[in-house]
């Protein structure tokens, strides 16, 4: 059984960007970009939901994965998002082989987690990130960051001459 959304408001969550300050006057811009398609494997249909708010929240799009999945995109009462709902579940081994998605959202103790770290950790590519923790929306988001080094062209004059020679 498969249950589509698509298209929720914008999300409240703030990607930025962040212009932060440099001991010598460099240009800092933090930014976050979402991760992409987020694996949420609940298990439990609070902790899936609980997955699939923070994804979306940061504007990431959701795979969502449980058994309880029509009763999650119920829910919703017709509001599109941008997320796919699957009734199932996914085995931690079969994380290592599975395509489509850019990290996976899985709640329980250390020993649940366990196999599904495993599973993403063996496969090739790019590291694949497990999120344990949807109350941390960082998680679900890359941070860049670019610095503009000024002291090749002389430094930041203002704060040189701040400094009283």
């Amino acid at each position: 059984q498969v249950a589509r959304a698509g298209g929720l408001p914008a999300p409240k969550f703030n990607p930025g960007p962040f212009d932060l300050p440099g001991p010598t006057g460099e240009s800092n811009r933090l930014m976050l970009a979402p991760r992409g398609i987020v694996l949420c494997l609940g298990p439990s249909e609070t902790d899936a939901m609980a997955q699939l708010l923070a994804a979306l929240a940061t504007g990431c799009k959701a795979l969502v994965a449980v058994p309880a999945a029509g009763r999650l995109a119920d829910c919703f009462g017709g509001v599109q998002a941008p997320a796919l709902f699957l009734a199932g579940s996914v085995a931690a081994a079969d994380l290592q082989h599975l395509h489509g998605f850019d990290a996976a959202a899985c709640c329980g103790a250390d020993e649940t987690l366990r196999p599904f770290a495993r599973a993403l950790a063996a496969r090739d590519g790019r590291i694949m990130q497990l999120v344990t923790d949807t109350s941390d929306l960082s998680r679900f988001v890359h941070e860049r960051h670019l610095c503009i080094d000024t002291t090749a062209a002389g430094g930041n004059a203002s704060l040189l001459a701040a400094t009283g020679g």
